[in-house]
């Protein structure tokens, strides 16, 4: 079939049919779409962050492995950042923040290839990330933050936040 091409703006005040539509990259944003549009959430993909205060700002850190998330479809881990309200005074101190996941059929197992780390030279309230290897997770994996601390010299820091970041797609 021969390709026909009209130059110049065109209006159809009808319905326009395609077997095969090509939409130019960037003609369709976000700022089109209608909020009375009603897509449905089962068509986005979803990021969201997960944020959970282990300790709160006047605790001590100390060691703990908590769940925090169940994937209810496919997806990615963003990114994992780490907080403590106030770094610790002892030289020999350490924590050590571990993202891990697993389910029915498989152990909890790191996610990270460097977890987020604080020592007494850490700055107060200033993010740490840990860094992603392993992002890719299915329905049904949950989600396991793991902390363990080291050290006797002087206090260990006090307040842990850690926030995940998620993008799960819909089935």
């Amino acid at each position: 079939m021969a390709l026909s091409v009209h130059e110049g703006d065109m209006r159809v005040t009808g319905t326009l049919s395609a077997s095969n539509l090509m939409i130019n990259e960037n003609s369709v944003t976000k700022e089109k779409i209608p909020e009375s549009a009603g897509i449905e959430a089962t068509k986005l993909v979803h990021q969201h962050a997960v944020t959970v205060e282990l300790f709160g700002p006047s605790t001590t850190v100390a060691a703990l492995s908590k769940v925090i998330h169940i994937a209810r479809s496919a997806g990615q881990v963003v990114a994992m950042e780490a907080i403590v309200q106030t770094k610790a005074t002892g030289a020999d101190r350490t924590i050590a923040v571990d993202l891990k996941k697993g389910n029915s059929a498989s152990a909890y197992a790191t996610v990270l290839s460097a977890t987020a780390n604080f020592t007494n030279g850490s700055t107060n309230r200033a993010p740490v990330s840990g860094t992603i290897s392993d992002d890719d997770y299915v329905d049904g994996d949950s989600f396991q933050l793991d902390v363990a601390v080291a050290g006797a010299a002087g206090n260990q820091a006090i307040g842990l936040t850690v926030t995940v970041w998620l993008r799960e797609n819909p089935d």
